[in-house]
């Protein structure tokens, strides 16, 4: 019974919630990399040319060249059309025994392929409710590559 319930609960499902994003980031001091699902996915096509849109939730990890890693909190909007990709974000990072880092995200690069895209992106995290003498700021520049499956 129990090997039968998974397949019914993906059935109800609509068909764009079964894709999956997956974007590996690397950073001047760290590797990331993120998962989302859809919330909303569609594609346009106009003769050859291609649009695709993505609204999507999902979780992610950093892991710091030091060795720390951190969880990563993930809803974004990415678009690709005529080879070019962009996408906005909101990160929510929660280090191990800290605050949040809560900030938004951007991504602008090249759509090669329908399902791949190479990115630059910069982000700029920020702990709002942190007194003291602790970091309260991270901003970031990357390199992104984004996978569809």
């Amino acid at each position: 019974m129990r090997a039968a319930l998974i397949p019914l609960a993906l059935a109800v499902l609509p068909l764009p919630a079964q894709s999956v994003l997956v974007s590996v980031i690397r950073q001047p001091r760290a590797t990331a990399a993120e998962c989302t699902v859809p919330v909303t996915e569609f594609q346009m096509k106009d003769g050859g040319d291609f649009a695709q849109v993505h609204l999507g939730v999902g979780l992610g990890a950093r892991h710091w060249d030091d060795g720390d890693t951190a969880l990563r909190f993930v809803a974004d909007a990415n678009a690709a059309a005529n080879g070019v990709f962009a996408g906005l974000g909101a990160i929510i990072e929660v280090p191990p025994g800290e605050g949040a880092f809560i900030g938004p995200r951007l991504r602008v690069g090249w759509a090669f392929h329908p399902r791949w895209a190479l990115s630059l992106e910069g982000e700029h995290l920020e702990r709002p409710f942190t007194d003291g003498l602790t970091p309260r700021r991270r901003s970031n520049l990357g390199v992104a590559l984004t996978m569809r499956f």
